[in-house]
């Protein structure tokens, strides 16, 4: 897009440069040129709105529109869009005011030129045809008039030929060509010069430089400053037929006078990006990359504001500028009523701002610096709190893990004494069979109990071990569980046998059971993975 963007503003200065005939060098109000404005636009700009201000005052308008057209012209030459685009408007305005057909004619063709460059083809051919109607609709046209028109022609041949639209070009073109010979304008440089780069477009590049080399030592004489374009088109010509050489000396002729007169400063960054397209072409490859980078710097600071930031505001000035052309007279009035008022009160209007900005601004340090002073020591309280929490939780947890495991080495101690009891009675010839069995299973009872009890205790101490479990490995049993446990509880595989009343070898085969059930690989240790639940 910026790439377009580049392309259209040549074509725009090349049509504002015809079109403004000797704008830039005759036109001085007051010892002030808009020749000088493009090189001083900071101090000079000023000193233009205020001589408009006072011609307006004075009741001369035709001046005021004069300057309003021609500092727009100026600020489009610098790249200054937006500004360009609400002095035109104000111009329209006071045209169509005092029903003026040149400067109105000038001011659709303005506006058509910056709708064209923005890419709103259908605006600004509307603008085009309205500055064409205006002067064809007369009866008699003046010459001065008939120079518009072809001016027009001349202005809407450029917006075809930008969109490539070349036939249509030609067309306007022809149209320009008429309106010159019909008044007995004797210069045709210019029209040369557009005729030139349709035929570079289209592909006839030495038809193109028949027209241009001409042309170098009139431009040398007559507009030195235009001599940008024409070396920029001659290169890009010379650069299509390979000659590339030639191609380099003009660009850099293009940029030597850039430096020179200060003038279509847009130029600098297509004309570094196609000498870095040359040089690349060439084999010059560092000083392509040089090129390239200074192409995309320019640029950056030169476009980057106003492919965006021009075109928003030029969408806001299109929704509002019927109402404001309304507006506008009433506001004259009230401005220039009001204007005194406003400069005794700006100063302590000011002053008020700036103290009220300093208290604000102030107050908002304290605010935010009490504020994180709160927040960090609220922060501090915190984390000392989870920090106690924290050790508190592991402080009760592993006492009761202890409880836990003294409590099942006390039910292994119980389990050993009673199956000390039970071999007694089970050698024993004095007590009868079916008592026997009565105690056995008084024991056995007894012994599922204190399991329970077990269990119950240990689940209370370790909430979500169980429901992770069964999360985790949803395969596992009961009886898995509960190896599970004594496991977390670090009991050796003895100490289980004792504890569930099996075999050392059966924990063993239970353990090697439990591994698959888990699908555990021969790297992973059982005990390592079920301490980490």
């Amino acid at each position: 897009m910026l790439k377009n963007i580049l392309f259209k503003c040549l074509l725009l200065f090349f049509v504002f440069h015809y079109s403004t005939g000797q704008v830039m060098n005759e036109f001085s109000i007051e010892n002030i040129s808009i020749k000088n404005v493009i090189r001083k636009p900071d101090s000079l700009f000023t000193a233009f709105d205020k001589t408009k201000r006072e011609k307006l005052q004075q009741g001369d308008t035709l001046a005021a529109i004069n300057i309003l057209i021609k500092v727009a012209r100026a600020h489009t030459n610098k790249g200054n869009f937006a500004k360009s685009y609400k002095d035109y408007w104000e111009a329209l305005f006071y045209s169509k005011k005092i029903k003026d057909s040149v400067y109105v004619t000038n001011t659709y063709r303005g506006l058509g030129l910056l709708y064209s460059l923005f890419g709103r083809n259908k605006d600004a051919e509307e603008y085009f045809n309205n500055a064409i109607d205006v002067i064809k609709n007369k009866a008699n046209p003046t010459r001065k008039e008939l120079i518009d028109l072809g001016n027009s022609y001349y202005s809407f041949s450029g917006h075809h030929r930008d969109n490539g639209n070349y036939g249509v070009a030609q067309q306007y073109l022809d149209s320009c060509s008429v309106i010159k010979n019909k008044i007995n304008q004797s210069s045709i440089y210019f029209l040369n010069s557009a005729q030139a780069y349709i035929y570079s477009k289209m592909g006839r590049q030495d038809e193109a430089l028949r027209l241009l080399i001409p042309l170098e030592t009139i431009f040398k004489t007559k507009r030195p400053s235009y001599l940008i374009i024409l070396y920029s088109f001659l290169g890009e010509i010379y650069a299509k037929k390979n000659e590339y050489n030639k191609s380099e000396l003009y660009y850099l002729k293009a940029l030597e006078y850039l430096e020179q007169y200060k003038t279509h400063q847009n130029y600098i960054p297509k004309l570094y990006q196609q000498l870095a397209e040359l040089y690349f072409k060439m084999g010059k490859l560092a000083e392509a990359y040089e090129n390239l980078k200074t192409s995309k710097e320019v640029s950056e600071n030169f476009f980057g504001v106003k492919s965006d930031n021009n075109i928003e505001i030029i969408e806001i000035e299109d929704s509002y500028r019927k109402e404001r052309n309304i507006q506008l007279q009433k506001l004259e009035k009230a401005r220039l009523e009001t204007l005194e008022a406003k400069q005794r009160n700006l100063f302590l209007q000011n002053v008020i701002l700036l103290i009220s900005v300093i208290s604000i601004i102030l107050f908002s340090l304290v605010v935010v610096r009490n504020l994180k002073k709160k927040r960090k020591a609220d922060r501090n309280q915190f984390e000392t709190e989870q920090k106690l929490t924290a050790e508190k939780n592991t402080e009760v947890l592993d006492f009761k893990n202890k409880e836990l495991t003294s409590s099942a080495l006390q039910l292994i101690q119980k389990d050993e004494l009673i199956n000390d009891i039970k071999n007694v009675l089970t050698s024993s010839d004095k007590i009868e069979g079916r008592q026997i069995n009565q105690i056995l299973t008084k024991i056995k009872m007894n012994k599922g109990y204190d399991w329970k009890e077990f269990n119950a205790r240990f689940a209370s101490v370790n909430e979500s071990f169980y429901a992770t479990l069964k999360e985790k490995y949803p395969k596992l049993t009961q009886r898995d569980h509960r190896l599970c446990a004594l496991i977390k509880l670090n009991f050796t595989s003895k100490e289980i046998a004792q504890l569930l009343g099996i075999s050392v070898d059966s924990v063993n085969t239970s353990r090697y059971r439990l591994r698959k059930k888990m699908s555990l690989t021969k790297e992973q240790d059982l005990s390592e993975i079920i301490l980490g639940i």
